[in-house]
């Protein structure tokens, strides 16, 4: 029997585990609640309740998610996945069906969609979003008002292709400021950053940063242990907006791995899909990711090509040659293995 736990960041803030007690029987639960389902590959992947009769009136979404990340997860080319009669009456809420077969008796669960939903992955939960009021920004930038930056864990994710689990937490001055002068000191780094600068110095910049909507400064972690520095950004309030068909939703990050511990592909399959997947999920206005690493730096590209990157063209800042990279919402979600 195999075992995974998940923690789920935000208001849930739980615990969750499944439990394959065989190939067909599934178990899920967290401290109050669980479910038994059967598993069958008849005509196509299906979730049954084991025992209709245990089934609650109301089956807590969050322990469905799970499972249908968990199937899905294991089974690279699965696309959809059916629910039977009495779980499809029991989720018609939820916004885990997609659609319906003919019968309209069974619900069926879309890939792309369930990975749009931020049930298990995203502090906010939910599809919530702030409302689009526009404001003007002390360069004269017309731009939507974005949300405040939330403190603690706002993205938090097993990953099952790389048996890793990967969080973004905002950073924290008493917490990271003595990390965050390290890595930006260690000459790899520099080379690109070139912010080789003293403690004080950065503790300013970051402050700055926490103070401004525009640029939200995380750390990243695996099993809870810190590996980089990322910096999402608006892209319509930011140096590359007159680059580019700016569209005012359009998001972008910097980022640094200052681990050396977690270099390598296992770990740059993981933070670069996550990194897009939590931008995408954090507000469902974001039909593109775009970034703009300096021309040279080969290997950041190579390195986020297969998360759904692709080069646009080179161009010149006023500091550097820059190559700009985008990646489209619907091409993730329907391309892209999580």
């Amino acid at each position: 029997m195999t075992t995974t736990t998940i923690h789920l960041p935000g208001a849930l803030n739980r615990e969750t585990s499944l439990q394959l007690l065989s190939s067909h029987d599934l178990v899920v639960q967290d401290n109050d609640q669980s479910l038994l389902l059967k598993l069958s590959d008849q005509d196509g992947a299906s979730i049954a309740a084991a025992n209709e009769s245990d089934l609650p009136e109301s089956v807590p979404k969050h322990l469905m998610a799970a499972s249908l990340d968990y199937l899905f997860s294991r089974n690279p080319d699965l696309t959809q996945i059916l629910f039977k009669p009495a779980l499809t009456q029991r989720l018609q809420n939820t916004q885990l069906i997609h659609s319906h077969k003919e019968n309209a008796r069974e619900g069926i669960c879309y890939r792309p969609g369930l990975y749009q939903d931020r049930t298990l992955w995203h502090w906010q939960k939910g599809d919530r979003m702030i409302p689009e009021v526009w404001t003007e920004n002390d360069q004269g930038v017309v731009h939507p008002l974005r949300q405040e930056q939330p403190e603690g864990v706002v993205y938090e994710r097993y990953d099952y292709q790389n048996d890793v689990t990967i969080s973004f937490r905002t950073i924290n001055l008493d917490q990271d400021l003595d990390l965050f002068h390290e890595w930006m000191n260690q000459p790899r780094v520099a080379e690109f950053w070139e912010m080789a600068q003293n403690r004080e110095e950065l503790k300013a910049y970051l402050q700055s940063l926490l103070k401004d909507r525009r640029t939200w400064p995380m750390v990243g972690c695996f099993n809870g242990e810190p590996f980089g520095y990322f910096e999402a950004y608006w892209a319509l309030e930011d140096r590359i907006a007159p680059y580019y068909d700016c569209q005012p939703w359009d998001r972008g990050f910097h980022l640094l791995v200052g681990n050396l511990e977690f270099l390598g592909k296992r770990f740059s399959s993981s933070w670069t899909k996550s990194i897009s997947h939590f931008l995408f999920l954090d507000d469902p206005r974001t039909t593109r990711l775009v970034g703009e690493p300096r021309a040279d730096n080969k290997r950041l590209m190579k390195l986020i090509t297969p998360a759904g990157w692709s080069f646009v063209k080179e161009f010149d800042f006023p500091h550097k040659r820059a190559a700009l990279l985008n990646c489209y919402r619907e091409n993730f979600f329907q391309e892209i293995q999580l």
